[in-house]
């Protein structure tokens, strides 16, 4: 029996307390009794809000979360409830016990300060924020979100920019499907999310259709002989006959993990020493995300790099993805002869 409030490595998905066994979800309360909730998680986290709904306060942010995570968090794509419920746990440490309508913008601010002002502190109110709205709607907060207003200072955006030298070095020590992978990132400016999730069925005459995961609304990345050359590439990596163009032996999609796994033995043989001394293909490692940044930042414009990557708002391509310097003329002094 795993300890309270310990989570199994297998169930550290899981909320707190639930674990899986033989197949089906338990809850185990603070005497160590296994309460079954059910044998799929969507039910499980249904059944477990109304426990807790039962048992805890309504108006604590341990409720509400919990309740959050039965009813939208499910809603979310896996790779965002990863994360959530990461961002979940910190909050929990601070805020679970605390009603909602005690929380103030100054609780707000002190968490943020912290938790060191980090990327990661930024996440975790983000979290905080979407729960505090869920709230509102629920009735359980009726003045206005606490976390609006309170401008925190902007992270300075990352400026790692990949070479072209830098691409052909890794992409010369990774596997087969993650060259195809860093072509499509660089070619097409998509994440990896998309290209795990590319079908045959996305390839149509005008060129490769897809689906925003974030936005949900269609892509088209129009053919060119790059793209083509990549995607022909593709469909004769083996097994030829499978559903998803990026895929492994067996013909199965990666998982965010696997893929994550095949992207850092690419980057470890790099970044490795040769055997007799020398130095390594790469000098500075970097991450599959900023060869979508290389997609932006080698197009012609902000608009032309902003209609790749999906973005609605040129601004968010300008200031995070384009890492070149901004290139302006010098200015001509005016001939003085006179």
């Amino acid at each position: 029996m795993p300890p309270v409030g310990r989570a199994r490595k297998q169930d550290k998905h899981l909320p707190r307390r639930v674990y899986c066994k033989h197949g089906a979800y338990f809850f185990v309360d603070p005497t160590h009794k296994w309460h079954f909730l059910a044998r799929t998680y969507p039910e499980a986290l249904t059944a477990l809000a109304m426990r807790l709904q039962a048992e805890a306060p309504v108006d604590t942010m341990n409720h509400i979360i919990a309740k959050y995570e039965a009813e939208e968090l499910s809603k979310k794509a896996k790779k965002t409830q990863k994360g959530r419920r990461q961002e979940f746990k910190k909050l929990r440490e601070v805020f679970g016990t605390t009603r909602v309508i005690d929380i103030k913008p100054h609780h707000i601010w002190k968490y943020w300060h912290a938790r060191g002002e980090t990327v990661q502190a930024r996440h975790e109110i983000r979290a905080l924020s979407a729960v505090l709205t869920f709230a509102r709607r629920m009735g359980a907060l009726s003045a206005e979100n606490p976390c609006f207003g309170l401008r925190l200072p902007q992270c300075a955006p990352r400026r790692r920019y990949v070479t072209d030298e830098e691409f052909l070095r890794v992409r010369s020590v990774a596997q087969p499907m993650m060259r195809h992978a860093m072509d499509l990132a660089l070619i097409a400016g998509m994440d990896s999310g998309t290209i795990r999730s590319l079908e045959r069925r996305h390839l149509t005459d005008e060129g490769v259709l897809f689906e925003r995961r974030k936005t949900g609304t269609l892509q088209l990345i129009e053919w060119n002989d790059d793209l083509r050359a990549t995607i022909e590439a593709l469909k004769r990596e083996p097994p030829q006959i499978r559903r998803f163009l990026i895929a492994n032996r067996r013909g199965q999609p990666y998982t965010a993990n696997g893929f994550e796994a095949q992207w850092q033995r690419a980057m470890l043989r790099a970044t490795k020493p040769g055997k007799k001394g020398e130095p390594p293909l790469l000098a500075e490692r970097f991450t599959f995300h900023d060869l979508r940044a290389k997609s932006a930042s080698d197009s012609a414009s902000d608009q032309d790099a902003a209609d790749r990557l999906g973005h609605g708002d040129v601004k968010l391509t300008r200031d995070t993805y384009r890492r070149l310097p901004r290139r302006a003329a010098a200015l001509k002094i005016l001939d003085n002869k006179a």
